[in-house]
């Protein structure tokens, strides 16, 4: 197997990953979220996403994960739109399983919706994402199959996932298997640690400077 440091390099080549480093200059900038929050890390993975060797390599990866964990016979595997949805195919494909994936609701691209596939009754299902950060989208995504799938269906006590960023790492109800497992923090500006030590606030996607200065490469 790839150690995290091996497949977080594969996210630095693509260009597509920050953590703050808190051993370095503390007014060094930190990232802004769209939610307006501060953070102290980010991940891009549609850029990673883009190369198909990378989500090759990467769903082998979890293959080798999930075997470990003897998740071996499933017959779907779901995703979410939009960026899981060519990552849990390539998952699909080599485990042999069926894929389907939610979709964003043209009028609400907030409501997700399950209707172009029905998936049998008794069919195991594996959720796959390609970045977990609070199993908010997970979860929503299992509510909308079980009630709107034609069929009851069940899924495993299971989520893959290539990049798995929650604010603490802590065991639930579903036990994500992923191949990078990191903390990420974030906070209200008015609390944020790193502003009250002077560190400048940057959206990391708004332009190409941003990011450059974000990861130290202006």
């Amino acid at each position: 197997m790839m150690t995290e440091q091996e497949i977080l390099a594969i996210y630095e080549k693509e260009d597509a990953v920050w953590f703050f480093n808190y051993n370095g200059d503390p007014k060094a900038p930190h990232a802004e979220l769209t939610s307006g929050f501060c953070s102290d890390g980010y991940v891009n993975s549609a850029p990673v996403l883009a190369d198909p060797k990378n989500v090759e390599l990467l769903t082998s990866e979890l293959v080798t994960r999930l075997a470990k964990r003897n998740v071996v016979k499933v017959d779907w595997i779901v995703g979410s739109a939009y960026a899981a949805i060519t990552f849990s195919y390539e998952l699909a494909r080599q485990l042999g399983a069926r894929h389907g994936f939610v979709e964003k609701d043209p009028a609400n691209p907030k409501r997700i919706l399950w209707s172009r596939l029905t998936i049998p009754a008794g069919s195991m299902i594996l959720q796959c994402e390609e970045l977990i950060t609070m199993l908010g989208t997970t979860m929503e995504v299992r509510r909308v199959i079980q009630e709107s799938n034609k069929e009851p269906v069940f899924f495993l006590p299971d989520v893959a996932t290539a990049v798995y960023r929650p604010e603490k790492l802590q065991g639930g109800l579903i036990d994500v298997i992923s191949l990078v497992a990191r903390e990420v923090k974030t906070w209200e500006p008015d609390q944020c640690p790193l502003c009250a030590q002077g560190s400048e606030r940057l959206r990391p996607r708004a332009t190409q400077e941003n990011w450059a200065r974000l990861t130290g490469k202006a």
